[in-house]
């Protein structure tokens, strides 16, 4: 297959990069491709909302520039910061004429969120389900847009590189028929999402396997920060690790308390900020308190709040809880901190461009800057929005129209795809995500994180010996793209150390 431009990955990263696309050059033919057979990206799972300074009146520029700086721990580019914090009044607007809707509180007003790290009311949310309204309304502009191509349920395994080093596009197998094909393209674009997968708890869907990572590893781009792991205070606690919910940050906005087995808070003898501080803060806070107490989570206590407000407000949680038995104005909500979001990742520029020519990356797989060591809650929304628009008019004003692209048919490759059994492969899985959770439960001093990397470095060369062709399955390709993205997450942290 041959297209102009090729962008991998259908979170909102993804979506917006092809529609500003399809706005500034109609005339470009863009494919997108999905690994999920359904609609599923980290995007949907979004329920805080989106950070904007839209009421200058209460609140700036530079209060939400410094807030994000502090939350980084001031590793942040300041110039980054300042370009996406100005920039999301214009992204909010873009949002809105492709169909979103956010949630006023009257004609004019939008109702403002809090959450941690911020110091004023700036959230834009769609009660608690901002992301699932993102989602759906730009997948709906992408269906109705003949200048994009979306193609569901293949997954990516290797960029294709020429002599000169230059992306031409990507391999990929089709889940459906276990058959491989190319799709050449002048530039592609990697918005993969995130790595949450490798961990053992996290609020990242099954898709989250650090697929688009590992292939730009395998292709020398530059990396930065990878050690940057975010982890989110309140995933709803499983004991047995199954597929769970995140508890949006914007409940303890609202007025939620973090309390341990006795029903006593405890966030309070950490910062003075409590509940609203950081999620650096609060996670470490928790496992403060769980190795202390010798616990397996806390919990959040909704009890002492408005039962209609909590359930017009938070809809999707109160649900949830719900289908586990739990009544959110009655009963203590579980949780423990789970990954959540990689602040790391390939290093961009303020266009999105890699070191590798031709290649793009949005959304949370690139380091642009923002984040720092930690990331300010509802930025992410921002960021992915203001990098495709800035990558999409960077890519315009460089790419020329080759008729020849139009050919739209895929062409299967014969390549030897003996499918193997994932039996053992599950073990190297549940080995490496006991591995990577240490990270966040053991002291990060250079003799602990050595032994961390040796163990994943032992998983890697067994893994290989035990499965010589990965690409053979999904399940295959997915574990050694972990082990690889891992290895590199742990060597940034000893190097950091």
């Amino acid at each position: 297959m041959k297209t102009d431009i090729l962008i991998i990955g259908s979170g909102l990263a993804g979506m917006a990069t092809a529609l500003y696309l399809a706005e500034l050059r109609p005339e470009l033919q863009i494919v997108m491709v999905s690994k999920a057979k359904k609609d599923e990206s980290n995007t949907k799972y979004a329920q805080g909302g989106i950070a904007g300074v839209v009421e200058t009146k209460i609140d700036s520029f530079e209060q939400h520039i410094e807030d994000t700086m502090k939350a980084g721990h001031y590793l942040s580019s300041r110039k980054i910061v300042e370009l996406v914090v100005k920039s999301a009044p214009d992204a909010i607007k873009d949002l809105e004429r492709w169909g979103v809707n956010f949630d006023y509180e009257k004609e004019g007003t939008y109702e403002l969120g809090l959450e941690g790290g911020h110091s004023k009311h700036r959230i834009l949310h769609h009660k608690d389900s901002t992301g699932k309204e993102i989602y759906d309304k730009l997948n709906k502009q992408i269906q109705l847009n003949s200048s994009i191509q979306l193609i569901n349920n293949c997954t990516a395994l290797e960029l294709n590189t020429n002599q000169g080093n230059q992306i031409e596009g990507a391999l990929f197998l089709d889940l459906e028929s276990n058959q491989f094909f190319n799709i050449s393209a002048q530039k592609t674009i990697l918005a993969s999402g995130g790595i949450g997968r490798i961990f053992g708890h996290t609020s990242n869907p099954e898709v989250a396997t650090a697929d688009g990572l590992a292939m730009a590893i395998r292709a020398g781009a530059e990396l930065r920060n990878m050690h940057f792991v975010q982890f989110h205070p309140t995933l709803f606690f499983k004991a047995n690790k199954e597929k769970s919910f995140l508890i949006s940050e914007a409940l303890r906005g609202f007025g939620a308390y973090l309390v341990n087995q006795d029903a006593k808070r405890f966030m309070q003898n950490y910062d003075d900020r409590a509940e609203l501080s950081p999620r650096d803060v609060v996670c470490e806070a928790i496992f403060k308190e769980l190795k202390q107490r010798k616990e397996y989570n806390v919990f959040l206590d909704c009890r002492h709040l408005n039962p209609e407000e909590i359930k017009r407000k938070f809809p999707f949680i109160a649900k949830k809880c719900e289908e586990e038995g739990l009544d959110i104005n009655k009963d203590l909500i579980p949780v423990v901190p789970a990954a959540h979001y990689h602040c790391g990742g390939i290093a961009v520029n303020q266009y999105g461009q890699s070191n590798l020519e031709n290649l793009y990356a949005i959304g949370e797989i690139a380091e642009t800057g923002l984040h720092g060591k930690n990331r300010l809650a509802s930025n992410s929304l921002l960021e992915a929005v203001v990098f495709a628009k800035k990558a999409a008019l960077k890519i315009i004003r460089e790419i020329v129209v080759i008729e020849s692209m139009k050919q739209l048919d895929i062409e299967f490759i014969e390549l030897s795809s003996k499918v193997q059994s994932n039996k053992k492969a599950e073990e190297y899985l549940t080995a490496l995500q006991s591995e990577m959770q240490k990270l966040i439960t053991v002291s990060r001093d250079k003799s602990s994180l050595c032994k961390i990397q040796k163990q994943i470095v032992s998983l890697q060369k067994n893994f290989e010996n035990d499965f010589p062709i990965t690409t053979s399955s999904l399940k295959l390709t997915e574990i050694s793209n972990m082990l690889l993205v891992a290895e590199k997450i742990v060597n940034s942290a000893i190097n950091d150390v």
